[in-house]
């Protein structure tokens, strides 16, 4: 995809603006390092609990995080010119949202973060956050607390479909679990849209992308963790849990240095990355009950992305997905309207474009009950087929009797080089324990327990 340095940002973060609400995430796994994987000590990396807020029914929004894709893939470097801006959306969607904790500073400030593969920055708010309402209901990083604090000097500054986030880097010790990062550099955010900060449970965004997508080109969490030596072996893994079962918070795990056998079964289906920045790689086939769609036979480009929550493609492929299950409204999320490159408001036109694909989401509400007659969907990864079931796919709009669902396949056209991109999120991932292998440079999926 083409992008710009600061394009290349906090892409498939977490918001929306109308309707649904949002967010899951996070998978684990297996087979790349047996000594790690059949060890029960925490030696050498450590796990992340996942906390998981209910269902708000009336702050439902759509799942965005594509969208920043596709402006990104379309317009490249004339979307955005020298005002130092990124347009990016936060995700959020029908189910939960997913965030664990982590401290800044030292003594540790804590932060409740979503850990998004689709990033690669860390940013949480600031003590000079002042005009935002946001910032007073969530934690806020107090500099002048830490004695680890170093200042940095470099503004920055996220544009997203309802407002900014801006502020300033700095550096300090992040400490996630019992792990220390030394001098990591993060953005303290003094300005937050408040419609979507108000109600969300997370404070910030941990980015687990490679550098190539790094606002400022900063180093990386992960790429500290490593350079650092605190994580024994270069592998993350993610397990998100979408059982209904509260034990625990009833979150799901991430593991950084290792995986969980316990989060899984069978070995995994490994895929090389074929483009970093995201955790990009080749998708075989599509099939419906076992029969090929024909979109993929040749390979696709996808992504793993915890940060989207949906799984998304070409309008073609999906709406032949939807039509099987029985859900006729849903459209492409493609902007039909071109942006001229001196002008047109780019956020007045992405808005007025979501309002038109809010408003057919609402038609498109499904009866839970007849999941027994909706067919399997499958994803050919490294020669293996993944098979979502309509228990898996479909998402509760609700509780009780007469509860409706909602199609966790959204069409959305996202041209590459390689072709239209896939958004392996996490409806895929939330049944899939996925390992994000740095050192081997792939990326492994075994079927969740």
């Amino acid at each position: 995809m083409v992008i710009s340095n600061l394009i290349n940002s906090f892409v498939s973060i977490y918001m929306g603006h109308y309707q649904k609400a949002f967010v899951i995430f996070l998978i684990c796994s297996y087979f790349v390092y047996p000594p790690l994987i059949l060890s029960s000590s925490t030696d050498g990396y450590t796990r992340i609990r996942l906390k998981r807020m209910k269902l708000n029914k009336d702050n439902r929004v759509v799942s965005q995080t594509e969208l920043t894709h596709s402006l990104r893939a379309r317009y490249g470097n004339n979307l955005i010119g020298s005002n130092g801006l990124d347009i990016v959306l936060l995700t959020n969607y029908i189910n939960t949202q997913y965030y664990g904790e982590i401290g800044i500073g030292t003594p540790p400030q804590m932060f409740n973060v979503i850990f998004d593969t689709g990033s690669s920055n860390l940013w949480v708010p600031s003590s000079k956050c002042y005009l935002s309402m946001s910032c007073y209901v969530h934690s806020k990083y107090r500099s002048g607390m830490s004695i680890t604090y170093k200042s940095s000097g470099q503004s920055g500054a996220i544009e997203y479909g309802s407002g900014t986030i801006s502020g300033f880097f700095s550096k300090d010790n992040v400490k996630i679990g019992h792990l220390i990062i030394k001098d990591q550099e993060f953005i303290e955010a003094t300005k937050e849209p408040d419609m979507t900060f108000m109600t969300g449970k997370f404070d910030g965004v941990l980015g687990l992308g490679f550098r190539e997508i790094s606002v400022g080109n900063v180093a990386t969490i992960w790429e500290n963790m490593l350079n650092q030596n605190v994580v024994k072996y270069p592998l993350f893994s993610i397990w998100l849990d979408r059982s209904e079962n509260e034990e625990n918070g009833g979150g799901g795990e991430i593991i950084f240095g290792g995986v969980d056998p316990n989060h899984y079964k069978g070995n995994h289906a490994f895929v090389p990355i074929t483009k970093k920045g995201y955790w990009q790689f080749n998708l075989g086939d599509v099939l419906i009950n076992g029969e090929s769609t024909g979109y993929c036979q040749n390979g696709c480009p996808a992504i793993a992305d915890s940060g989207t929550s949906l799984l998304t493609g070409p309008t073609s492929a999906i709406n032949e997905i939807n039509a099987a299950i029985g859900i006729k409204s849903f459209v492409s999320q493609e902007f039909k309207s071109v942006v001229k490159q001196n002008g047109e408001n780019i956020l007045d036109l992405l808005q007025n474009e979501l309002s038109e694909q809010f408003d057919t989401i609402r038609d498109s509400d499904i009866d839970c009950g007849k999941a027994a007659s909706m067919p399997n969907i499958s994803f050919t990864l490294g020669g293996k087929d993944f098979v979502l079931t309509p228990q898996e796919y479909l998402i509760k709009d609700g509780e009780g009797d007469g509860t409706r669902c909602v199609s966790g396949f959204m069409p959305l056209d996202i041209p590459t080089s390689d072709g239209l991109l896939w958004i392996l999120g996490d409806v895929f991932m939330g049944s899939y324990h996925t390992i994000f292998d740095y050192g081997n440079l792939r990326v492994g999926f075994a079927k969740a327990v």
